[in-house]
C-alpha cells in the first residue's frame, strides 16, 4: 500500500521567534482515520554553496555551532533575506560575505528538505565555480568564521573521518557529486 496525503484539520501557533515559527499541525491519517497532532517548524528557505577554486580546492568555512556546542567544517550558506532577488542572489551574497570569495559561475543544483520529518523549508544548493579570493569577510554580528581551503582530492576523506558532519552540507555534496557522475555538471574543478 502506498502512503497518501494526511488531512489537514488546522493548525495552532506556538511560538514565534526570530527566524523560524513553531506550530502544532493537526491531521487524519488516511490510514485509520485517527487524528494526530504534529509539531512543525516554519522557517525560511535556506541557501548552501559549493564554492570550488581554479586550482581545484573547496573552499569551507569553520565556525562554532551551537547546536552541536563545538567547531564544525561546513561550506558557506545561510538564510534567504527578504532583500535577495532569488536564491542566486543570496547564495552570491553568502559567499562574499562568509568567504571573502566570487565566482565566475553560480550553478543550481536544486533544493533539499532540511528535516521534512518536522521542518517545512527548503535549502538551494549551487555550485560556484572559478572562485577567487576578492576582499575580506563581512561575517554577521553573530558569526566567527574562519576560511579554509582544502584540495577536492582531499574532501572524501574529509566526510569519511567525520571531520566535515554538517547533514546539511553533507547532502548538498552529495546532490553535487550526483550532478557530476549524471554529466550535468562536467568534471570535478573544471
Amino acid at each position: 500500500m502506498s502512503p497518501h496525503e494526511w488531512e489537514h484539520l488546522g493548525d495552532e501557533e506556538l511560538y514565534r521567534y526570530l527566524v523560524f515559527r513553531a506550530r502544532r499541525s493537526r491531521r487524519r491519517s488516511p490510514r485509520t482515520g485517527v487524528e494526530i497532532g504534529f509539531f512543525l517548524l516554519d522557517t525560511v528557505d535556506w541557501v548552501n554553496v559549493i564554492p570550488i577554486t581554479a586550482a581545484g580546492e573547496i573552499v569551507l568555512v569553520r565556525q562554532f555551532r551551537h547546536g552541536s556546542d563545538g567547531v564544525s567544517l561546513e561550506i558557506p550558506g545561510g538564510i534567504i533575506d527578504r532583500s535577495d532577488r532569488d536564491p542566486a542572489a543570496t547564495a552570491a551574497r553568502e559567499l562574499r560575505e562568509e568567504t571573502g570569495y566570487v565566482a565566475d559561475e553560480l550553478v543550481a543544483l536544486g533544493e533539499i528538505r532540511p528535516n521534512p520529518a518536522f521542518m517545512t523549508n527548503r535549502c538551494h544548493v549551487f555550485v560556484a565555480r572559478g572562485c577567487r579570493l576578492q576582499g575580506a569577510l563581512q561575517m554577521d554580528p553573530g558569526e566567527d568564521i574562519e576560511v579554509v581551503t582544502m584540495p577536492l582530492a582531499e574532501l572524501d576523506a574529509a566526510i569519511a573521518g567525520g571531520v566535515i558532519d554538517h547533514a546539511i552540507v553533507l547532502a548538498a555534496l552529495a546532490r553535487w557529486r550526483a550532478a557530476e557522475r549524471g554529466g550535468a555538471m562536467g568534471p570535478i574543478g573544471s
